[in-house]
């Protein structure tokens, strides 16, 4: 048995990142999680990611003090990767407060337990005055079979979730309001019955109130109408002496005109379409590029196409959106006021108001999340996805009416 302690020559730091890259297996339970500690064992952990080793990690949600960019960085390390786990302990209740500081490690038949004060935040592994024990045996000890188990049990779903990208998100509503409030602090997010927590519990409810057949028939018009889109929208990029006259009769297939739905429903593209009118060559250019361009990444490509629209008058973010879901729905996801209110409001997810403040790196996160809720519920593509957020978004919309 060893005792390690920080501001000797084996702190945690060093201690935690030695046995991680010497162990086969790692399983790591930690009250709190931040960037600035995780940095100073994430080479390692990456190494073993790489590795196809095995690396379980549990942070813990109260007191909002883990850091949802610590929550993704690991996210994102660990996608695709079907020996790494990442998950978050439930915060239901103040009175049954995450506390753990846990590292099991097990190489062969032999283990290591550390255990103590030592959360993974650059004071708890570097700088604060923190102690822990550090116990070796082999892996038939009772011990280990204890340690093993427990974590295991934190691991179930009685005690945690899956970091999801939609569990990060949910996470980060308290964690912002917790920065915001520091003197009302909460050791836990508020789940009273008040709120409605947009959880895949709640998605799936939403789900199994929209009849099949109806919600197949709307996809399948969908699906019909998009197709039809992408017919006017290579018009557009294919014509070689486009003219305005030309390009207004297009747009208006896209947008609709008085009276009439284009294959895109839009109220905002319809009433400012004639400002676009006068950018038929940008628009040209813009839909040129974007079906050139469909194998980027959502936030390369959404970073380009941004700066070209722009330059066009009348025409923003939701041009962008659409034209890249016409050509790819399996990739890309529609950004517009009706799926931001329903992850917002009816979610109270942390996201971004104005599609217009959405950069690439916001997007992609955004396409993530739709990808993900997408894949839970067994939707087809993003356009699927699009349709069940705008039936969501005007039960919403009718309820407020009243």
């Amino acid at each position: 048995m060893q005792f390690i302690c920080n501001h000797q020559a084996q702190s945690h730091n060093m201690t935690i990142a030695s046995l991680v890259e010497q162990s086969d297996e790692a399983y790591i339970a930690t009250a709190f999680l931040k960037s600035s500690g995780l940095k100073e064992i994430f080479p390692i952990l990456k190494k073993c990611a790489h590795s196809n080793k095995i690396v379980h990690i549990i942070a813990g949600q109260h007191f909002a003090l883990t850091e949802p960019k610590a929550l993704r960085s690991l996210r994102q390390l660990f996608l695709a990767k079907k020996n790494c786990k990442l998950h978050l302990a439930h915060a239901h209740k103040r009175s049954l407060v995450f506390h753990p500081k846990l590292f099991l490690f097990r190489k062969g038949e032999h283990f290591s337990i550390l255990s103590g004060s030592a959360n993974i935040t650059e004071g708890g592994l570097t700088s604060n005055i923190e102690c822990s024990l550090l116990l070796h045996g082999s892996t038939s000890d009772l011990i280990w079979r204890d340690a093993k188990g427990y974590f295991d049990h934190l691991l179930s779903a009685e005690m945690s979730e899956v970091a999801t990208l939609l569990a990060i998100r949910r996470y980060e509503t308290f964690y912002e309001a917790q920065k915001t409030h520091n003197k009302k602090t909460k050791a836990t997010p508020d789940r009273s019955k008040s709120q409605k927590e947009f959880n895949y519990l709640n998605l799936k409810a939403h789900f199994e109130k929209f009849d099949t057949t109806r919600r197949k028939q709307e996809f399948k018009e969908k699906q019909w109408h998009y197709e039809e889109a992408m017919k006017v929208l290579n018009a557009i990029a294919d014509a070689k002496k486009l003219t305005q006259v030309e390009f207004a009769i297009l747009l208006d297939d896209l947008v609709g005109e008085a009276g009439e739905h284009g294959w895109w429903h839009s109220g905002s593209m319809l009433r400012l379409r004639r400002d676009v009118y006068p950018y038929f060559q940008e628009f040209q250019r813009l839909v040129r590029f974007i079906r050139t361009n469909i194998h980027l990444s959502p936030s390369q490509l959404f970073t380009q196409a941004k700066q070209i629209v722009s330059g066009i008058k009348g025409a923003s973010i939701n041009y962008i959106t659409e034209i890249m879901m016409t050509y790819e729905p399996r990739r890309f996801a529609n950004l517009n006021k009706n799926p931001i209110t329903v992850l917002r409001y009816e979610g109270d997810v942390f996201i971004k108001a104005s599609p217009e403040s959405f950069n690439g790196n916001d997007y992609e996160e955004y396409c993530d999340l739709v990808e993900e809720i997408s894949q839970e519920l067994g939707l087809q593509n993003m356009l699927e996805a699009d349709s069940y957020f705008n039936n969501i978004y005007w039960k919403i919309y009718k309820k407020r009416k009243r």
